[in-house]
Order: structure tokens, then sequence, then C-alpha cells
């Protein structure tokens, strides 16, 4: 047993060579070097500073909803987070740990009434998943509900403000200023039971009419602002338009790439933005049907499909 092993079961609960894989919803993923569990905040937090200060690699691991990982594994310590607090707070406000399903602040904020969450139902990850990627559905997202992020950087525990947390169209600094996300807190509104329950039906039967069978990242590619459009405005759905948001599913759906294989990965049938495993595909198979997608929807759109899925590689 290694001094590091020892060390990594001070903050939790560790392990060896655990294929990464069954953590992901892509079901995509070799080996960890060392997995760590990790079900409390300060000991996260703990955990970073000593990583850091002693030099050692690290990687991540939350919901696993938006992530492909690389088949040969991590050579690296990987820690999945695994604090899972939800609670209500004063003035409407719900309090999450990074750890915890958003389905879970989605919940309560149905059992207390509360309006703006709605967008939620259905969606998959953590909460630290959710507000590093600003994550959001039917043209509304995570940063808009936010009162504040808590977050560790740099040896430091701090209190971040959504204007100072660099948000935009699903990323947000958290991806890029080594800083990780611990919490966050809810602001909501008093609704009326009747609307948000219908909201959120509508959303849910949107969201699962053509999501896939088969395991996947959600969708892959990032949806593309109206301005990217190069041809007449009246060839849109109106729906479009009114989001400003050109789906980038139906851009790979117009160049007629459903089921375009290669190895275990395809485009779904039901839904162009959604790369499917449907035979234990690799990432490289994933990369290959990421890459045609890429290509034929610029040569006939001109318009650049970037991944939203976080890909990782060695």
């Amino acid at each position: 047993m290694d001094e590091l092993y020892k060390k990594l079961q001070n903050f939790g609960h560790a392990k060896t060579n655990i294929p990464l894989g069954k953590f992901t919803t892509f079901k995509i993923g070799g080996p960890a070097k060392y997995l760590v569990e990790v079900t409390d905040s300060e000991k996260l937090g703990e955990l970073l500073t000593y990583l850091t200060g002693a030099g050692e690699d690290y990687f991540i691991l939350a919901g696993g909803s938006n992530l492909l990982l690389p088949d040969a594994g991590l050579d690296k310590v990987v820690i999945q987070v695994k604090t899972t607090k939800v609670e209500l707070l004063p003035d409407n406000q719900i309090f999450a740990e990074a750890g915890a399903q958003l389905a879970a602040v989605v919940a309560l904020a149905l059992r207390n009434t509360f309006t703006g969450m709605e967008w939620g139902i259905g969606v998959p990850g953590s909460v630290g998943g959710a507000v590093r990627g600003n994550a959001g559905a039917m043209g509304q997202d995570t940063w808009h509900v936010l009162v504040s992020v808590r977050a560790w950087q740099n040896s430091e525990v701090r209190d971040w403000k959504p204007d100072e947390c660099g948000f935009a169209y699903r990323t947000s600094d958290f991806k890029t200023n080594g800083a990780l996300v611990l919490s966050a807190i809810y602001q909501l509104t008093p609704g009326e039971r009747v609307k948000i329950t219908t909201a959120m039906q509508t959303y849910l039967k949107q969201r699962t009419g053509r999501y896939p069978s088969f395991p996947s990242a959600g969708s892959f590619f990032k949806n593309n602002d109206l301005d990217k459009w190069k041809g007449d405005l009246k060839d849109l759905p109106p729906l479009f338009i009114e989001r400003k948001k050109i789906p980038t599913g139906w851009l790979i759906e117009q160049c007629k790439l459903t089921s375009y294989t290669v190895g275990g990965a395809k485009i779904s049938d039901e839904h162009g933005n959604f790369l499917i495993n449907f035979n234990n595909a690799t990432q490289a198979d994933v990369l290959a049907v990421m890459e045609k997608a890429q290509t034929e929807v610029y040569n006939r759109f001109g318009i650049n499909l970037e991944p939203e899925v976080e890909i990782v590689k060695n």
C-alpha cells in the first residue's frame, strides 16, 4: 500500500484501479489510478489543498453526465464528489452542495411551490457540474437563478457572486480558473403550483420524447446563436427566432446524419444532438462521429459546432 493511497484515506473512501465508465452516463472510460469518494465539503477543500501542495494531478468527477473519458483511464487522483446536502433557506432560497443532483433542487423547489427551476426537470448531472457549465434548457439557465457560489481556489474557500463567475452560454470561469464549486445558493420566487407543474410536464415531454435509450452525455454540442445563420431567417422555425438559438440537433438532422455510425457510436435516431454508445463504443468512436457532424454542418451551413461535453484525453 503506497503512501499517497494512505493519505487519501484521510479525506474519503479511497480505491485503486476503478473503471470510470460506470460513473458516467456515456459508460465510456478506463480505470483511475486512484479514486477517492468525498462526502464532506470541508474535506473536499482540504483534499484539494493537499494534492496541490503535494504536486499531485487530480480530476474532478461529479455527476458524470457531460463527460467523455479516455479508454486508457486516468493516471491520477480522481475525486468523486459525493456531497449531497440540499436544504431550504429563508427568503425563498435553496442551498445545495456540489455533489447533489440537480433533480433534488428541482424537486425541493416544486414541493415549496417555487418557480425558476422548471427548466431543470429531466436535466441530468450534479449541482457543481450545472454551475460550472451554466447548464440550462428551454431558453433558461443556472446563472439567472443563483445568489452565490462557494468555491475552492488556490487553497482558499470563498463565496462568489454570479457576476464574478464569468457565466456565459454553457460555460463559466470555473472551467478555466482552477476553482472548484463546493455549493450554490439558488434564489427562487413563490409561484402557482398548477403553472409550475404544467411547465414541468411540458418540458419533460419535450425532453423525454426524443431522449435516446442508449448511454450518452446528453446534448453533445452547444446550440448556436441566431446571428450565425447565414441564410434567410424565414427558413427557420419561429421558435428558433424567439429563443435566438439554432438547435444543433436540427442542423445535424438537416444534414441527414441521424444513424451515422462509427464502431459502437452513432448519432441517435431520435435526436441529432445526441451521440450514443449503442455497442461498447470507445472514445475514438465518439470523436469520429463528432468530427463527421462538425464537418457536414460546416460545409452546408458555415456553422462551427462547439462541443458542450467535456472531452478528457491523457
